[in-house]
């Protein structure tokens, strides 16, 4: 019984409109611990983001593969990508903190798509997206077992 509970929270982490804001409440109110909700939560949240991250990748090279968009893509996007580079560690930092904010259209799922779209490398990806789904992770828990403790 708790294996499945387990597997529900993950699988429901790994959702793009729930991530760990239904996960964790979900976990914590069906009977597993603050901790394992958190972890499992945590877990499927940044896999699905690494996963994400990958898939856009393949979509973005066989969108970019037809002309007129390839053309585009070099002379707009690629120039001012360049230009954002040179500020990389805040993109990082911003990236990580949408990420961390617990609300519908924030999470992993979009930051791995803009941590594409921004042209991150996989290692600063990474480090937005798992220290933002940690810091969203810790502020669900906290309000779940706040909401818990106010209503029993």
């Amino acid at each position: 019984m708790k294996i499945e509970l387990l597997l529900k929270v993950f699988l429901l982490s790994m959702t793009p409109v729930g991530e760990c804001r239904v996960s964790i409440p979900y976990g914590i109110y069906n009977g597993l611990s603050p901790t394992e909700s958190f972890i499992v939560s945590f877990i499927g949240n940044t896999l699905m983001g690494i996963i994400i991250y990958y898939t856009i990748d393949l979509i973005r090279r066989y969108i970019f593969s037809k002309d007129p968009l390839n053309k585009y893509y070099k002379k707009f996007v690629k120039n001012k990508l360049k230009r954002l580079k040179l500020y990389s560690l805040g993109i990082v930092f911003s990236l990580a903190v949408f990420i961390a904010i617990p609300l519908p259209g924030t999470g992993a799922f979009t930051g791995a798509i803009l941590a594409r779209v921004l042209g991150l490398n996989l290692k600063e990806a990474i480090v937005s997206i798992i220290s933002g789904v940690f810091t969203a992770s810790l502020i669900v828990t906290i309000l779940t077992l706040s909401s818990k403790a106010i209503l029993t």
